[in-house]
């Protein structure tokens, strides 16, 4: 026996000649399998049962159609006993015997038209419905298009029994139609006809779920009434003519006397035996995938610590740096997972660097914001209480500035950069009570919160300058009752507060601050900024009823006791 070990080790060291004996072996046993089940199908059954298939469809699509159709003779008969319709037929029939004056008929007209309004809404199939004396004349919705075939249609109600919707073996505009025979109960003499209408594509909608080939819906006369191409309608089809590569199955309703057609290619027939050649193919695919998955599955396992690689050198791109562990070997690649580590160390020490000098910066440029927003606040409240003090209201100068403390006092409060959301209003509102003493009535204002937020956290003093904005742009500016709404509701994840004022309006705003916000919003918007990011901020909009609407959109935070909880 010769000795094979030289061989299997050069098969071996090579991925190549491992791939070739597995797609040998694995190649081998799914193609014996599918000449196997290509034999044993047979065609006749499979011909067999798609003729049975399509004949019981035929029936099922045909009793859903004589469905709908007896609905709707339903709905005409009882359209029929309507109190509003008999009169007024009656009264045409016979004016002496049924008189009505001018006020009672139209009112009846008026409610003969709810009537066939309220049919017409219980299903989309109908088109119109029109209601007819002897006559001729129509009582229809103002929509609804002169009837073409209106003795015709009388002669199709005559033909049914009693309270029985005739079915016309014609069209009118390409609408199916139909026809009923209101009679006097009293003198059982016919006064007037109730004529449904159907919609052409709508109806066609009723057999749309017939797949096997072609559909149609013709009278005993083979003229079309009803099919998916609307430019047969109306013509008339000749059975004989269709070719021999089609299967008619052809089933009359003994309701309607419509013929009811399918045509069934015989390719459909023949399919089953090209689906054995796609089964086959589909084998030999499948038998192909099982290999490429085992194959997959030993690649994977060679090359599992460069997959391991990769997904760690995604993760760095995104700012998350984790280091590869679990190299037992001295291999190639052992060595790139080593250096991939060592470079890791190295570009974490870098950021951790860059990231402290920036943290630096952005504290800085927190405090500059912070300094010129308390004396911008103070300079205008004070601004208010001199007005109020030259106005011989210096009774109220003692609330106004315990007001002040209040405000100042919170704003001042050292290592309090975030507040309670019901703090921040709170405080909001005492700063619109301090304006309060000066506009009198001319100035309003409400705070809506949706339950649930009045614990989360916000930056402190970040409403305080939207409120001054409101009354200083807004309420200044009206010469009526102003009024100033703070709402806080949860949108998309995150918090947002709004001041809206009923002021001149959003354009005004615009114009007046035409390169930014102003101080005090640009103060808040770069606050947000270096706070949460450029996702936060402000938007300035127009309210509905005029004014304007200052946006404020921040991210959730919860103390940390809500958070526990």
């Amino acid at each position: 026996m010769p000795d094979i070990k030289p061989l299997w080790r050069r098969m071996n060291g090579k991925l190549f000649y491992k791939m070739i004996v597995v797609y040998s072996l694995l190649t081998v046993i799914p193609m014996i399998t599918i000449i196997s089940l290509f034999y044993v199908r047979t065609t006749d059954i499979l011909e067999k049962k798609i003729q049975t298939s399509s004949r019981q469809t035929l029936v099922e699509t045909t009793d859903k159609i004589d469905g709908i159709l007896k609905l709707m003779e339903q709905q005409a008969l009882r359209l029929s006993n309507t109190l509003p319709l008999n009169k007024i037929l009656n009264n045409d029939f016979d004016p002496d015997t049924s008189p009505l004056s001018d006020e009672e008929r139209a009112g009846l007209i008026e409610e003969l038209l709810r009537d066939i309004g309220s049919e017409m809404n219980v299903s989309d199939l109908i088109d119109e419905i029109y209601v007819f004396n002897l006559e001729g004349q129509a009582y229809a919705s103002t929509k609804a298009i002169e009837v073409t075939s209106f003795p015709a249609l009388t002669y199709i109600a005559h033909q049914q029994e009693p309270g029985t919707l005739g079915w016309s073996f014609f069209t009118d505009h390409k609408r199916v139609c139909s026809a009923l025979e209101v009679i006097n109960k009293a003198t059982d003499k016919v006064t007037g006809y109730i004529v449904f209408m159907l919609k052409p594509d709508l109806f066609t909608d009723t057999y749309s779920s017939y797949t096997s080939g072609d559909f149609m819906i013709t009278n005993s006369n083979s003229l079309v009434l009803s099919a998916r191409n609307a430019d047969l309608i109306d013509t008339k089809i000749k059975l004989e003519q269709v070719g021999d590569d089609m299967v008619v199955n052809r089933r009359s309703s003994y309701y309607t006397g419509f013929t009811y057609i399918s045509f069934l290619p015989k390719k459909e027939l023949n399919g089953e035996i090209t689906d054995l050649a796609y089964y086959a193919i589909g084998i030999t695919l499948a038998a192909w995938l099982v290999v490429f998955i085992l194959t997959f599955i030993i690649l994977r396992h060679i090359t599992k610590p460069l997959v391991r690689l990769s997904n760690l050198m995604r993760k760095a791109e995104r700012e998350e740096f984790f280091q590869i562990s679990g190299i037992t070997t001295n291999d190639e690649i052992a060595q790139l997972c080593r250096s991939f580590n060592q470079l890791m160390e190295k570009i974490k020490f870098l950021i951790q660097q860059v990231y402290q000098v920036e943290l630096l910066k952005k504290e800085a440029d927190l405090k500059v914001v912070k300094m010129h927003l308390n004396p911008h606040f103070l300079y205008n409240t004070l601004e208010s209480i001199s007005i109020m003090a030259r106005g011989n209201e210096a009774a109220e100068i003692p609330k106004m500035i315990d007001l002040l403390a209040k405000i100042l006092r919170s704003s001042l409060m050292p290592k309090n950069d975030y507040v309670p959301l019901e703090a921040e209003i709170q405080l909001a509102s005492s700063y619109l009570q301090l304006h309060k003493y000066r506009y009198k009535e001319k100035l309003q204002w409400s705070s809506e919160v949706e339950t649930g937020l009045d614990a989360l956290l916000v930056p402190k003093l970040i409403l305080q300058p939207i409120v001054e904005n409101a009354i200083k742009h807004g309420i200044e500016h009206v010469h009526h009752t102003g009024r100033v709404v703070i709402r806080a509701y949860e949108h998309q994840f995150d918090l947002v507060l709004e001041v809206e004022d009923s002021g001149p309006g959003f354009q005004k705003l615009n114009s007046s601050h035409a390169g930014g916000f102003g101080t005090g919003l640009d103060n808040v918007a770069s606050r947000l900024r270096l706070l949460f990011g450029g996702k936060y901020g402000i938007t300035i909009t127009e309210g509905t009823k005029g004014g304007t609407v200052i946006r404020i959109r921040l991210p959730i935070m919860m103390t940390e006791r809500e958070a526990a909880q």
